[in-house]
């Protein structure tokens, strides 16, 4: 069903799609408003909690047609792997362009920036990615570099307007792909998300949500998104990376640096390309990808930028 009908509409259509709920069909709210900037939440899917008789609630998120392209194939699986590593919430649901979590009742909330902010609650955010890491890969590989290919020539084939200067802050991409090529990689299970609100807090644990871009990848990608986030000076980032390799080095807060600066870019060309092609134009998809075009555009211009390719 199209983006553009009620919400109501979409979710009973959905719903219908399930045997289980088909003739007793669930109540359901809206779970999470769908925001673009600045708190990038709820775009990828409407997101609901439904209460079927009988049965505990359910998270569930109902993929947009518009957006079946920015969620790789085996998400459910990703999200089966990180719940029984105990980072994640169960899957209790996985329909094509469905998929059912438990629901989190309070006190469980979603993170604010000023959340990751917080000493205790990085290291725990850090943590849980670390058990991610820790475990066999997936065997699904996300590749950035090659999401930032595949988003860019998406934006040229649908004709985008780029602000000034993004095709070259692409080539200046091509840099840091070479420079990480260069240093070597080990891939691991990953998150690929940095973005605050896709980890929850009950005030004593942590739990990751939104596999929508997991797969096997350099875990310093996940440790860098995260940083480029939450960490607004040097020493919290350096916190951060002691945090999780148990010791400081330059090197690897320069490949968290131009990860970082990857997915601002990555992100920034996603804004302004789903701001041209979505249906759903109440959305701030444009503002939330300039942003992070220009963030970018700053990482990539600092003093120190050719220095971190040549360290790593």
């Amino acid at each position: 069903m199209s983006a553009a009908a009620p919400l109501e509409a979409r979710v009973a259509a959905a719903l219908a799609r399930v045997p289980a709920w088909r003739e007793a069909p669930p109540r359901f709210a809206l779970a999470a408003a769908p925001v673009a900037s600045p708190l990038h939440r709820g775009v990828a899917s409407d997101c609901v909690r439904v209460e079927p008789e009988g049965g505990a609630p359910v998270f569930l998120k109902i993929r947009h047609p518009d957006m079946a392209r920015d969620v790789v194939p085996w998400a459910a699986e990703a999200a089966r792997k990180a719940a029984s590593l105990g980072v994640g919430p169960r899957v209790v649901l996985d329909e094509d362009g469905l998929l059912g979590l438990d629901y989190l009742p309070e006190p469980w909330r979603y993170a604010r920036l000023g959340d990751l902010q917080d000493p205790g609650v990085m290291a725990g955010i850090l943590d849980a990615k670390k058990r991610l890491h820790a475990d066999a890969p997936l065997g699904r590989r996300f590749c950035p570099f090659a999401r930032l290919d595949a988003l860019a020539a998406e934006a040229g084939a649908a004709g985008v307007v780029l602000p000034d200067g993004t095709e070259r802050l692409v080539g200046v991409a091509g840099l840091i792909r070479e420079a990480i090529r260069a240093a070597g990689l080990d891939l691991a299970f990953c998150h690929n998300d940095g973005v605050a609100s896709n980890v929850m807090l009950d005030g004593a644990g942590v739990r990751l949500v939104d596999f929508d871009l997991a797969g096997d990848n350099d875990p310093w990608f996940d440790v860098g998104v995260l940083i480029n986030e939450a960490c607004a000076f040097e020493a919290e980032a350096c916190a951060a990376v002691e945090h999780y390799a148990g010791r400081f080095e330059e090197r690897l807060l320069n490949r968290c640096r131009l990860y970082g600066a990857l997915d601002d870019l990555a992100w920034g060309l996603w804004g302004v390309t789903r701001a041209a092609t979505s249906a759903r134009t109440g959305i701030e998809f444009h503002k939330y990808g300039t942003w992070r075009l220009l963030h970018a555009r700053t990482t990539l211009g600092a003093r120190g930028f050719e220095t971190w390719l040549r360290r790593l």
